[in-house]
């Protein structure tokens, strides 16, 4: 009782002002009662409402999308951050409205990069006061907003980065109460569950760190020890995701998210102005080049993770600007087109360790007078960021209640027939599927490729916009095919199968259903089982039918699975209680046990 009261001695006010700022900066769209849709807001919805009627119904498939895009069974969440998918899913049955759900999400978000910062700030050395500042600062940053205002799913991740270099850190110290295995394993397995992109980002980070480590360490074999043993539990917690990207990549091509050619164009840069994709902003630019200036001046001692994460922020840095010839690099190695597409994303590291470094920088300052100057430079800095932040917001709200509740129509298709207030009134309507079926995406991640065709021959509409033929084939085909498919067909879900069903006019009609077919997709139609080499398909699956009857057909459409069964699943979950339960138990030992 006395550690709970302690700890909330030391906490509470921290947790009080994180707290606030978090209401502060979703007070816009409180106020306004809107809805936010931006560029990534209808794939994400789709994916969230799928898992919720997976709740709902107790439906449950972990492959197919037999509820969101359209009942089409395109598989998305098993690939994209299935844990935290689920979590969503599970928190959007509790709320039952899309705007509380954008509320109390982005809540959650600016609060927990909040603390996760003030975490690693303090771990590093930093006084509460500045490692307050810090968290400020990181909360009001692009990344961090980002989720607000697009619904960008690395806001997730970049929000779970301080944990990682905080993990970073204790690899340098690597003493037996500094470095543990199960809270190692947790937080990579965590952020594995949240976002692929940032756990790539990740692994660089503590690469970096585990060779440092490893030259400066004198303790090599239990460094190598806790990283291997950490490495197998963080296999057994996220085999749900590896084991998914086995299982589908293995199997077929699949269509990549959208190949950005001209990346050069979506770096960032060191600015004046009010930060967005392309601009730091004034704020964090001022902190970074004060960050790498005194680095490089020596005029203040860095200690050694200080001197780390400034060099690896500077590297991030660097990554994230036009210094590196990205168009020319990825016409070399087109696999970042669709991976990391944008190099401003790599800010979002720059960020957490130069804003964590410069706050052991200033407390590290040997005048008081100083320092106490650069405290009050830093809370007038995070004032303006945060207004900054807050005003962005608003901007994105008030949108809502204008003929422009849509921020993005880029790969948005709109039924005509329905006007802006139509859109908003169904949006927040108790039917949280309707608005996903008026206004529909054509994001072609993860769809099976199975053959290359002429893109015109299926957009009616021209291909400006898309990035290159590649995408133009898919985003139209999807459009075509699955948006737009006005074929007479009813849609009912059992257990986890889809259930097509259509009356044929006469026997050997043909019909094109607006399904996905994978190459471990299985297929029943009447009751007899049908082989894909049997039946048409477009180049992202879609099939042509030849009704075998008059009247009435019915087709079974599932997805199997050699390595993510009911079984496996199971396991997972249970390792995941297991772990988190002991890491419960062991935290609770810690505050307990005698200092001597």
């Amino acid at each position: 009782m006395v550690s709970k009261f302690s700890y909330l001695k030391n906490h509470g006010p921290v947790l009080g002002v994180i707290s606030a700022v978090s209401l502060f900066l979703v007070l816009p769209q409180i106020l306004n009662h809107s809805l936010i849709l931006g560029g990534d807001s209808l794939f994400h919805l789709n994916r969230i409402y799928d898992i919720y009627m997976q709740f709902k119904t107790g439906n449950f498939s972990y492959f197919q999308s037999n509820y969101g895009f359209l009942q089409s069974g395109r598989i998305i969440n098993a690939l994209y951050g299935p844990g935290f998918a689920y979590l969503l899913g599970a928190l959007l049955v509790l709320v039952h409205n899309w705007i509380n759900f954008q509320i109390i999400t982005s809540f959650f978000a600016f609060f927990i990069s909040g603390y996760t910062m003030f975490f690693l700030s303090r771990e590093m050395g930093s006084t509460k006061k500045i490692s307050l500042l810090t968290a400020t600062l990181f909360m009001g940053s692009f990344w961090i907003t980002r989720w607000s205002t697009n619904q960008s799913f690395m806001t997730w991740g970049v929000m779970l980065m301080p944990l990682i270099v905080l993990i970073g850190i204790k690899m340098l110290k690597n003493d037996s109460e500094s470095l543990h295995v199960l809270p190692f394993a947790l937080i990579f397995s965590l952020l594995i569950q949240v976002h692929v992109l940032s756990t790539l980002m990740s692994i660089i980070v503590l690469g970096i760190f585990f060779i440092f480590s490893m030259i400066k360490n004198k303790k090599r074999n239990q460094l190598l020890l806790k990283c291997f043993f950490a490495g197998m539990l963080t296999l057994l917690l996220t085999f749900n995701v590896w084991g998914a990207m086995l299982d589908v990549f293995g199997s077929e091509k699949l269509y990549s998210p959208f190949s950005e050619l001209s990346m050069s164009n979506f770096t960032t840069d060191i600015s004046v102005s009010t930060y967005d994709t392309t601009h730091i902003g004034f704020v964090l630019s001022l902190i970074f080049l004060l960050q790498i200036g005194l680095y490089f001046s020596k005029s203040v001692k860095f200690t050694t993770p200080n001197k780390l994460v400034t060099i690896l922020g500077t590297f991030f840095l660097i990554l994230s600007s036009n210094l590196i010839p990205w168009t020319k690099l990825s016409n070399l190695i087109p696999q970042l087109q669709s991976s990391l597409q944008f190099p401003y994303r790599f800010i979002g590291f720059t960020t957490v360790l130069l804003l964590a470094g410069f706050g052991v920088t200033i407390t590290s300052l040997p005048s008081v007078r100083l320092k106490r100057y650069f405290e009050i430079s830093m809370a007038i800095l995070s004032s303006f960021l945060l207004f900054q932040s807050y005003m962005d917001l608003q901007n994105k709200s008030t949108l809502w209640n204008t003929d422009r509740p849509i921020i993005s129509k880029s790969l948005n298709d709109f039924k005509s027939e329905y006007g802006n207030e139509q859109i908003k009134h169904i949006f927040v309507s108790s039917h949280l599927g309707k608005g996903l079926q008026i206004v529909t995406n054509e994001s072609s991640d993860y769809l099976p490729k199975y053959y290359s065709a002429d893109a015109t021959s299926y957009n009616q509409r021209g291909t400006n916009g898309y990035r290159n033929k590649g995408d133009s084939e898919a985003y139209a085909a999807y459009g075509k095919y699955i948006n737009r498919n006005t074929s007479a067909i009813t849609k009912r879900v059992v257990n986890d199968k889809l259930i097509i069903s259509w009356n044929a006019i006469k026997k050997a009609d043909k019909i094109q259903l607006p399904i996905i077919i994978y190459a471990n997709s299985l297929i029943t139609l009447n009751n007899h089982h049908l082989n894909k080499d049997k039946m048409t398909l477009s180049t992202i699956g879609t099939p042509t039918i030849t009704s075998p009857k008059v009247g009435k057909n019915t087709l079974i459409l599932s997805y199997h699975s050699n390595l993510i069964t009911t079984k496996s699943i199971l396991i997972i979950i249970s390792a995941w209680i297991i772990s988190v339960i002991a890491l419960i138990i062991l935290t609770i030992k810690k505050r307990h046990k005698p200092h001597l």
